[in-house]
């Protein structure tokens, strides 16, 4: 039985819940804890997928079905909790080249820049 399966009753029915976005929340010695738990999660930066993600551009939230950021995830709950970096406007200044920035709704209702891949986002999309 997988992890997901273990996590939820409904996973052995192929129904796996959507994944909840939060700010990043630090201890005072600036380590990454979840939100919602309080674990840390510092170690487990990486690029989580959010599935079916709440964009603010109506025109991207059509083409996009998934969204792949980077970031930290707490699997200690029923859901996936993403917490994406901080990601400093489009032009994800803050990150390396290749990474740019597209407005999400997270979980308390705030429009926050997340970054994303550039390539992501061309392959998400069809030349019109």
């Amino acid at each position: 039985m997988s992890r997901r399966e273990q996590r939820s009753g409904l996973g052995r029915f192929d129904v796996i819940p959507a994944p909840v976005v939060r700010a990043p929340a630090r201890n005072p010695d600036g380590s990454v804890i979840c939100p919602e738990c309080g674990q840390d999660v510092t170690g487990s930066k990486g690029t989580p997928r959010i599935r079916d993600p709440e964009l603010d551009d109506r025109e991207l939230r059509g083409q996009i079905d998934e969204l792949l950021t980077y970031g930290w995830l707490c699997t200690r709950h029923e859901y996936d909790v993403v917490i994406p970096v901080e990601c400093h406007g489009q032009n994800a200044s803050n990150l390396q080249d290749g990474w740019i920035g597209v407005r999400l709704v997270f979980a308390d209702d705030t429009v926050r820049w997340v970054p994303t891949p550039r390539r992501e986002l061309q392959t998400g999309q069809a030349d019109d």
